[in-house]
């Protein structure tokens, strides 16, 4: 069943919401480097653990024009915490979990936001039992098997409803990836590794999403294990527990349905994507040919495989 239609979302300059420029003043220089959106150019999230050190996606022709680097909140920039910085951009993430936004103020008076939103994760280790500040995850695998069980995700993205419609790349928000399962309770947790949005945008760029709006529903993003294990035929060890899988269903011919020919159009794509992005390479299996919904599962678990359900 195909849950939500995902829209195409303009994408973003690097830099938006800049304050007037004093008159006489330079136009600024400052540009993100060419891997700050990912290979596809399209992805806007970058997570960090808290106090996460790291060197900010930022050129500058001249680092002396930078008067202050702080951090704002992505859902309220009218409120901001220095950003602590050493050598260059070299940045230290805020300790508390969210969504925030670089603001780059120059010497000349003139203020950027930067639209690289930068998730702070709440760290694994914050679960306790199978649930995270009420918020029901369940167990995963390796916290009760021994051998070689895969580990857990680091950390978790706290989502709360003035943060769930945030662009995280061209095509998705962050309310895509949610568990669709049912919970009402606040904040929610989701599990996501940014190579997964990387992947999608780039089979969407090869099946020629640039040129004209294709629609594209996304069934399942990330699932706790809680929600997992309730998931009909469901994989006990599947990929999207650990947030780097996605099930989409692309009406690739826009013929008003989704068939199994739009599938195997996707699957193609995803072919040319791995054989040019080999760090992407991972899971393709094909939904559909036996009269069920047609859809296609990507997943970027750093080995190729593939099935037919």
């Amino acid at each position: 069943m195909v849950v939500g239609l995902v829209a195409l979302l303009a994408p973003a300059n690097l830099f938006f919401g800049s304050v007037p420029e004093p008159e006489g003043a330079t136009a600024h220089t400052l540009r993100a480097t060419s891997d700050a959106f990912g290979n596809s150019g399209e992805v806007r999230l970058q997570l960090r653990m808290p106090r996460e050190r790291w060197e900010f996606p930022l050129e500058a022709s001249a680092l002396d024009s930078i008067k202050s680097l702080d951090w704002v909140r992505a859902e309220d920039a009218r409120h901001s915490i220095p950003a602590e910085v050493s050598v260059s951009t070299t940045v230290t993430a805020p300790s508390r979990p969210g969504f925030y936004r670089l603001a780059v103020t120059r010497k000349d008076g003139s203020r950027f936001v930067d639209s690289v939103v930068v998730g702070v994760l709440v760290p694994f280790s914050a679960k306790k039992r199978s649930a995270l500040n009420g918020y029901q995850i369940g167990t995963y695998t390796w916290e009760h098997a021994a051998g070689d069980a895969t580990p857990p995700p680091v950390g978790f993205i706290e989502v709360r409803p003035e943060v769930e419609n945030l662009p995280i790349s061209a095509h998705f928000r962050i309310s895509d990836f949610l568990t669709r399962d049912g919970q009402t309770t606040w904040p929610r947790y989701v599990a996501l590794d940014t190579r997964i949005l990387d992947k999608v945008e780039l089979v969407l760029r090869y099946l020629g999403s640039r040129e004209h709006d294709m629609p594209v529903s996304l069934h399942s993003g990330f699932r706790t294990p809680y929600h997992n294990r309730r998931v009909p035929r469901a994989a006990s060890d599947s990929r999207h527990q650990y947030g780097d899988a996605a099930d989409l269903a692309i009406d690739v011919d826009e013929d008003g349905r989704i068939t199994y020919l739009d599938v195997l159009a996707v699957s193609r794509a995803v072919e040319m994507v791995e054989r040019d992005y080999p760090a992407l390479v991972g899971g393709l299996g094909l939904y559909g040919n036996l009269g069920t919904a047609a859809y296609v599962h990507i997943d970027v678990r750093g080995t190729r495989k593939r099935w037919r359900g």
